[in-house]
């Protein structure tokens, strides 16, 4: 296949919380293109508290990225650790 140019355009509206990006993929020794596009929600903390206590899950660590940092306001993920609610 060879050399392969990427590049990533995104927009977030704030407002609603929503994610559009677009990848794209160009196979430099044909110039053939290729891109996908998604469109990703993030809900707030309070927010998947309230969703996940209405399903009975309790949350016992809120965790800010994959690594087990403590979740803040300016964390990239939303990492809820918890369990079943007990009877």
């Amino acid at each position: 296949m060879g050399m392969v140019e990427a590049w990533n355009e995104s927009a977030y509206d704030d407002a609603r919380g929503i994610l559009t990006y677009e990848n794209g993929y160009r196979i430099l020794r044909t110039g053939e293109v290729f891109s996908a596009s998604a469109r990703i929600r993030y809900t707030p903390r309070h927010v998947l508290a309230r969703l996940m206590g209405e399903a009975g899950l309790v949350v016992d660590e809120w965790l800010g990225d994959w690594t087990g940092a403590v979740f803040h306001q300016r964390s990239r993920e939303i990492i809820p650790v918890g369990r079943l609610a007990g009877p």
